[in-house]
């Protein structure tokens, strides 16, 4: 083994055995929040409205989150079902339930192509609460989660990220940062009692479960193979509906001290219109999108400092030559265990996660 490969590797297991790799979800939006409370940690472009949220309001969000959920009647350890919309409040609605002492999965929105997936996982995990937006981009989702919930007895609580629901609670970003909204303290250290954990709805319907601190390694892994692009803002184009998806997105962000950016719907004007706004930006894309990006010449105009892409599963990774310009990590998860790529080096390191469509939004 040369001495960089064998710096590298012993780079990766300390990463995998890092102090932070013992803190909670909810540690870590505490820890982030105290040195820089009014910079920015997501900023959700949705449609022609923006949803700018500092350090402080994150920290509000999970905290008035957490106090709402800690007045129902759930047992730890049960299982919460959470349709992601590519933004700050899915990663909410996760930390505060892992707060909670609950197990949350993850789901794709239920959009049509979905709906079926979306219903036999509630159902399957016997989840006690649903949480997903009413509405969306000017998509209504009322119908299909008041569906799912008839057809899950388990459910006791629909929560609406978003948008008004008939019967639902309001964990919208307005109720949560209400001044009158109570909030929970987060905790702010680790600890060694057991951590919940997090699963993702995949693309075949079966839900991968992977620790938090396996989560949170990957991510200080990701942060290590791209930290020469220092502080560039991240560009997220994969709802946070899957691990690799939220490795790469909210939980690299937060390590890195560097802003989330979400962007829906996709348009490629929007797109290449926001890049020219960010400057040189580092991008999370589902790997299907990189032959793309290579024809657009974006790989080597240096609008992008590193891009990491995700992978379903054991796809194969497209041949694509421009490493030396921009660089390139591939993600996927296998089992619960994180592997990412370093597309560029011979060597070959180790860790993934699927790409679950998401240029829907």
């Amino acid at each position: 083994m040369t001495f960089r490969a064998a710096a590298q590797a012993l780079d990766a297991s300390l990463a995998r055995t890092h102090p932070l790799t013992q803190f909670g979800f909810d540690a870590l939006v505490a820890g982030a929040a105290r040195p820089r409370p009014g910079a920015p940690a997501f900023v959700d472009r949705h449609g022609d409205s923006t949803d700018d949220v500092s350090y402080a309001d994150l920290y509000q969000r999970v905290g008035a989150f957490l106090a709402r959920l800690r007045g129902f009647d759930f047992a730890r350890g049960e299982k919460i079902l959470i349709c992601c919309p590519p933004g700050a409040q899915a990663f909410v609605a996760l930390t505060a339930a892992v707060a909670a002492g609950l197990d949350p999965v993850l789901a794709p929105l239920p959009l049509p192509m979905r709906r079926a997936a979306v219903a036999n996982a509630a159902r399957a995990q016997r989840v006690c609460a649903l949480f997903a937006p009413a509405r969306f981009c000017g998509v209504d989702f009322e119908e299909p989660l008041l569906s799912i919930a008839a057809e899950t007895p388990s459910v006791r609580l629909i929560g609406a990220l978003s948008g008004t629901l008939d019967g639902a609670g309001d964990f919208s970003p307005a109720m949560l940062e209400a001044p009158l909204s109570p909030r929970a303290r987060l905790a702010d250290d680790w600890s060694a009692d057991e951590r919940a954990l997090v699963g993702a709805l995949d693309d075949v319907g079966a839900i991968d479960f992977s620790s938090q601190g396996a989560l949170l390694a990957g991510a200080l892994d990701l942060v290590r193979l791209t930290r020469d692009a220092g502080d560039a803002p991240i560009l997220s184009l994969a709802a946070p509906s899957s691990l690799g998806a939220l490795i790469a997105g909210p939980l690299a962000a937060l390590l890195a001290g560097a802003p989330l950016h979400y962007l829906s719907p996709f348009t490629a004007e929007r797109f290449l219109e926001t890049l020219d706004a960010l400057g040189p930006t580092r991008l999370v894309i589902p790997a299907v999108v990189l032959p793309d990006l290579a024809r657009a010449g974006l790989l080597t105009n240096g609008a992008l400092v590193s891009v990491c892409a995700l992978y379903p599963g054991a796809a194969t990774a497209p041949g694509i030559d421009a490493a030396d310009a921009c660089p390139i990590v591939e993600l996927r998860l296998d089992g619960g265990a994180v592997i990412l790529r370093d597309a560029g080096a011979s060597h070959a390191p180790a860790h993934a996660e699927p790409a679950h469509a998401a240029l829907d939004y």
